[in-house]
């Protein structure tokens, strides 16, 4: 497993961010970490899909940013669920995941890599 994160991260061109990939209920979204490795935002990409549904159990401030990514357009609604159009950072991979999810998520076990490694085998979300 080490041997293939070593020899992605030395492919990959100076500058050039790791993508990572969450599908879930008809959702598909793409994006990458951004700041600290130990607590990292996460800037989900445009054209990424979210899942209409929404869970109960769904935290309320969830449920809010939705509702104002919709309002505010960078959300727009589709036949079955809502499409980014225009990318978006927010403050953490979980929050992200939640939201296109439509239920909690870990978002450190839910986006993973081309190679299929997961943010937390990544090394992200690890004390410093």
């Amino acid at each position: 497993e080490l041997m293939t994160l070593q020899k992605a991260l030395a492919s990959r061109a100076p500058g050039e961010r790791d993508c990572y990939y969450f599908n879930v209920k008809g959702a598909e979204a793409t994006g990458y970490p951004v700041g600290q490795r130990h607590k990292p935002g996460f800037m989900v990409l445009a054209g990424s899909t979210v899942n209409g549904e929404q869970a109960d159990s769904l935290r309320e401030a969830v449920i809010a940013l939705r509702q104002a990514l919709l309002a505010k357009g960078v959300l727009e609604p589709l036949e079955q669920g809502y499409r980014f159009v225009q990318d978006q950072l927010f403050n953490s991979p979980s929050l992200a995941a939640s939201l296109i999810a439509g239920n909690n998520r870990s978002g450190l076990d839910a986006w993973s890599n081309q190679e299929g490694f997961t943010l937390k085998q990544s090394g992200f979300g690890k004390k410093e």
